[in-house]
């Protein structure tokens, strides 16, 4: 998460897991506040009846990219060295699949 960082000298690489641990913290705590690892939340997106879990999701991705290409576009990262792993559809699917199987099952 802060390769890209620790490079350009602003975090070490000790400082940027404990970076990343507090921010994912933090992130799951608000999300479960908010009541989105509920699973009537989620199951009402299937069902479409409420999309406010896809709504926050989809709006941290954007704030995150327009972060990466603000500090990218200033020098302060350098988007090169951000991995990008290859995508594999087939175990995404399966995933997918599984999961609906379990709510389906789960009563939601």
């Amino acid at each position: 998460m802060s390769a890209p960082l620790v490079p350009h000298e602003m975090l070490t690489p000790e400082l940027g897991l404990v970076v990343a641990l507090v921010t994912g913290i933090l992130f799951g705590f608000f999300l479960e506040r908010a009541g989105f690892g509920s699973p009537r939340k989620l199951t009402a997106i299937f069902y479409l009846r409420d999309f406010a879990v896809l709504r926050v999701m989809f709006t941290a991705v954007v704030v995150a990219m327009t972060g990466l290409l603000i500090l990218g576009g200033i020098g302060q990262i350098d988007l090169e060295m951000l991995a990008i792993p290859d995508t594999y559809l087939w175990p995404q699917a399966l995933g997918g699949l599984v999961i609906g199987i379990g709510f389906a099952v789960g009563g939601y």
